[in-house]
């Protein structure tokens, strides 16, 4: 079935639009509080600093546009592969919506200062719209681009691609410990919250979005 025939065909589908209408108005409206969020709740709320070996190991130098590089290639990559799958771009939507609320409480239960020596990742479409075109650093427990890299590994098909993508992961992981971004425990945690939120989608919302009316 081509391209036209996907879309037509879930366009044609009631739940599958009006699942799809729900999910982008509310990616829509958290990502738009997320300045708030982060300047006047999260900025202002004592933090944990955390003492971590590994990240004391390492002298921070500067790999933003390295790691930018490769997130934007990632992102590029995936759309490429799911443009003609609408019921996967909804799937990937809806893990990426429970990825974002679920980093929200997180870091609001568990907020952590920025390791000491910190780089600050400049990511500038992610400084716009996420902080509000300021520098924020206690954007920590758990690392966003690394849950969202997770998520386009796992939405990608292809055995090639999804290696690459995987491989994305792990190599954003590393150069942002290296920049002193983030603290291994956000980047552990990451994945593995990542990973969780695709399966419980998949066992879940498969129903619902492969629904006809």
């Amino acid at each position: 079935m081509n391209k036209k025939n996907c879309w037509t065909e879930a366009l044609h589908s009631r739940r599958f639009v009006i699942q799809l209408i729900i999910v982008a108005i509310f990616i829509l409206v958290i990502v738009s509080l997320l300045p708030y969020f982060f300047h006047s709740i999260i900025g202002p709320k004592p933090g944990l600093r955390i003492t971590d070996p590994v990240l004391n190991a390492c002298a921070p130098r500067d790999y933003s546009w390295i790691i930018f590089v490769l997130i934007y290639l990632s992102l590029g990559i995936t759309l490429q592969g799911i443009y003609k799958k609408p019921k996967i771009i909804l799937l990937g939507l809806k893990c990426y919506l429970l990825i974002t609320l679920l980093r929200m409480l997180s870091m609001y239960m568990l907020t952590l200062e920025a390791p000491k020596g910190i780089i600050p990742l400049h990511d500038p479409l992610v400084d716009l719209i996420a902080y509000g075109g300021n520098v924020f650093t206690k954007d920590l427990f758990f690392s966003g681009h690394v849950a969202t890299l997770t998520l386009f590994a796992q939405l990608e098909e292809r055995v090639v691609m999804k290696r690459i993508l995987v491989i994305s992961v792990i190599l954003v992981a590393g150069l942002i410990l290296l920049q002193g971004v983030h603290y291994s425990i956000d980047l552990l945690v990451a994945p593995i919250v990542s990973i969780l939120v695709v399966k419980v989608a998949k066992r879940y919302f498969t129903t619902l979005i492969n629904g006809n009316r």
